[in-house]
């Protein structure tokens, strides 16, 4: 019985193909729609949950809060400028406070961008070092996932920051003072930590430090001198020199030393890298702050109260201010609630003209074969048979509707994913399936049984004997 139906449909189905292609694309494009939304909602929902990184508070120059937020904890955003470091000591020996974790922002290369920080911020992503080992002292560096696999560095590679943030124009020679050094690769996390570059706040301190640029020129011109006087001791440094300069911009070639997965040979890397401007790291607590500034601040409350003292405390001091992520992305999602709600209504008007699409095919074809029914029902044919049939032909152009559109909406975003760097910044790779898309495409099953409803019923009332009566 269910095999003979589904027979007819079929048979049905394909005796008018241009008429159910066009019916299934029409409902396909309102379940892409919704699909995309969804996905949207999911995906930023769990990318930023995971950015946030369960911080309570951003502490930082006076701007726009929620620029602040993008700037410093989803690093989309530039900053909205620098605060003392003897401010943010005050914060960090704030009994209220559990954890605080300065960054240092401003320079990116080749489009991911260089956070100066301390080691617990890889502990706010639950990051952990996957090839390598972490870093023991300024201008060196771990790589997230993604920088290590588009990038290709490895460990024991060096590069030099650009100032700024873009990824066009960047002038590569402008920190060449102060290199950095791979020693790490951290396992991929889900989270924005993936992208980043993150070294110590000293290595950022060193690329901006002022007089370094005329001092390294006197002293290159110096050395040139030098090797012309054939002094050996020179010619040694300047093919170090050299070494460092190939290492640095040559990335990925997989001939440099003491790069393997395993992490083998890096303390080697330690021995060897002999920077003038590396320097043991410090407590940010304790340290003298003299005039130095960082970027922001990230704070854990460790009490309740906090959340309600610490902003008011903070944002009464000149030239700070204090944004809560929560609030700030909260207001981020409302000011894209507009055109979601106007993505969601295109979605349901296009999900209507679907069903209607759906009820006309049925209805047409219901209407061109009433004497086939007529015909079956006077061969024995029940009339729950016709009325299963019309119903399981709805049905049936519903499911390929659903199961279309959410496959385009996937594809699209997995294409998409490749080529904007926004969509890989909030995650949003079109590999997720979520239960969401289920309800989904058991609605739009629902739709298609409905509106094959009226013509099922027609068919079941129908009298054989009437329409045999009057033939073809």
């Amino acid at each position: 019985m269910k095999g003979l139906v589904t027979k007819l449909v079929w048979a049905n189905l394909s005796h008018r193909p241009l008429v159910s292609l066009l019916t299934i694309a029409t409902l396909a494009a309102a379940v892409a729609l919704m699909s995309l939304i969804l996905q949207f909602s999911g995906h930023t929902e769990t990318r930023l949950k995971r950015d946030l990184a369960g911080v309570d508070l951003v502490v930082g120059a006076k701007g726009s809060p929620l620029q602040l937020i993008l700037s410093s904890l989803l690093h989309v955003d530039v900053p909205t400028g620098n605060i003392p470091l003897r401010e943010a000591q005050t914060l960090m020996r704030d009994p209220q406070i559990s954890a605080a974790v300065p960054l240092a922002l401003g320079d990116s290369f080749r489009g991911f961008r260089i956070v100066g920080t301390t080691p617990e911020f890889l502990d706010f992503y639950g990051a952990d070092i996957k090839y390598g080992l972490p870093w023991t002292r300024s201008q060196e560096v771990v790589i997230g996932s993604l920088v290590h696999k588009t990038l290709g560095m490895q460990v024991g590679q060096q590069f030099v920051g650009a100032h700024g943030l873009s990824t066009s124009g960047q002038d590569l020679t402008e920190h060449a003072h102060a290199p950095y050094r791979v020693v790490g690769v951290l396992a991929p996390t889900g989270s924005i930590i993936d992208r980043l570059i993150i070294t110590p706040v000293e290595s950022v301190w060193a690329a901006h430090e002022p007089g370094h640029d005329e001092h390294d020129e006197h002293d290159e011109h110096d050395e040139h001198d030098e090797h012309d006087e054939h002094d050996e001791h020179d010619e040694h440094d300047e093919h170090d020199e050299h070494d460092e300069h190939d290492s640095q911009y040559h990335h990925g070639d997989g001939h440099q030393e003491n790069h393997s997965e395993a992490g083998g040979g890096h303390h080697d890397d330690h021995a060897e890298h002999d920077d003038p401007q590396a320097v043991p790291l410090v407590d940010f607590r304790t340290m003298d702050a003299g005039d130095r500034e960082i970027t922001a601040l990230l704070v854990r409350f460790a009490t309740p109260i906090a959340a309600y003292r610490l902003p008011r405390v903070i944002n009464a001091k000149p030239g700070l201010q204090a944004a809560a992520p929560a609030i700030e992305v909260t207001r981020l999602f409302s000011l894209s609630s507009g055109l979601t709600s106007a993505a969601k209504t295109v979605a349901a008007l296009l999900a209507l003209v679907g069903a209607l699409s759906i009820f006309a095919a049925i209805s047409s074809a219901t209407a061109a074969g009433m004497y086939d029914v007529a015909l079956m029902r006077a061969m024995g044919a029940k009339p729950s048979f016709i009325f299963l049939e019309r119903i399981l032909e709805g049905t049936l152009l519903a499911a390929a509707s659903a199961a279309g559109g959410i496959l385009f909406a996937h594809l699209s975003l997995l294409v998409a994913y490749q080529s904007y760097d926004s969509l890989m910044i909030f995650g949003l790779h079109g590999g997720t399936f979520f239960q969401t898309e289920l309800y989904l495409a058991g609605g739009t099953i629902l739709i298609g049984a409905l509106a094959a409803l009226w013509p099922a019923i027609s068919c079941y009332r129908i009298d054989p004997s009437l329409l045999l009566q009057r033939g073809r």
